[in-house]
């Protein structure tokens, strides 16, 4: 499952409600991405739990630009990341990172 924030990708791969992603994809503002991609992650942990969930949790993929993942949204990435969360970052800032 992707999580896109409002960006250039989503942009260009979403014209007129209809995205091109063959995947399920989740739209969200450009601050908030990773908190959705963490309680999609959640949601699923939690329906497994109960036994409402039968099979392998999905990845869940958090696509975020500069805004997301630094200028904006920062506060929300460094939050999903002390939660411990197990969503996937990906980001072109974060690659070169040791």
């Amino acid at each position: 499952i992707y999580v896109n924030n409002t960006s250039c990708v989503e942009v260009s791969t979403s014209k007129d409600n209809v995205p091109s992603w063959k995947v399920p994809w989740v739209h969200h503002l450009f601050e908030s991405g990773a908190t959705v991609a963490d309680g999609i992650c959640t949601a699923y942990k939690i329906r497994k739990a109960k036994g409402l969930f039968e099979g392998e949790i999905p990845y869940i993929i958090h696509i975020g630009g500069d805004g997301s993942t630094y200028d904006i949204g920062f506060q929300f990435l460094k939050a999903a990341l002390i939660r411990t969360s197990t969503m996937v970052e990906m980001n072109i800032y974060l690659k070169d990172q040791k």
